[in-house]
């Protein structure tokens, strides 16, 4: 089984570097300003990056990695220094302003198909863990993987 997980909000908590603008949507500026090494740093760990890590020691199973964030060498030390090194690893490229959703499609369906799992197995063959809704109905919908919403499992495990 190939477990995807996301990272902002689902593992790591990075919301000391995040503004919202009043509609609701990501200051992206403001997000980029704050992507330093300093910043970075003081990520914390959510509750399930206690799961994220077990399964990444885990022989039977697989790990990724599909975020979002373009990731920087920061990004890649604190992984490294949180023990969060899977097996795969996907991150939007400079310059991709897709939305979440279809980038994310993008790159899960490409390493699905690069790993040669057939098609019809895709749903017994992996799951997402993300805490964005339109990703989660995109994974149950389109790629017809299982999708795990984050919030509600950090909540559970912080109980």
């Amino acid at each position: 089984m190939l477990y995807i997980f996301d990272l902002d909000h689902t593992v790591i908590d990075s919301s000391h570097r995040q503004l919202t603008r009043a509609d609701g949507s990501l200051d992206l500026d403001n997000w980029i300003e704050n992507c330093t090494h300093e910043k970075i740093m003081q990520d914390r760990l959510l509750p399930l990056a206690a799961s994220f890590k077990r399964f990444i020691k885990d022989p039977s199973k697989k790990t990724a990695i599909c975020t979002a964030r373009v990731l920087s060498k920061p990004d890649y030390e604190f992984l490294a220094l949180h023990n969060m090194q899977p097996d795969y690893i996907m991150s939007r490229s400079i310059g991709d302003n897709r939305a979440d959703d279809r980038m994310k499609f993008a790159k899960i369906s490409r390493l699905l198909i690069q790993l040669k799992i057939p098609r019809a197995r895709w749903r017994v063959a992996a799951c997402i863990i993300d805490d964005n809704l339109s990703v989660l109905k995109m994974a149950e919908n389109e790629l017809k993987i299982n999708a795990l919403n984050a919030i509600d499992l950090n909540q559970k495990l912080q109980a």
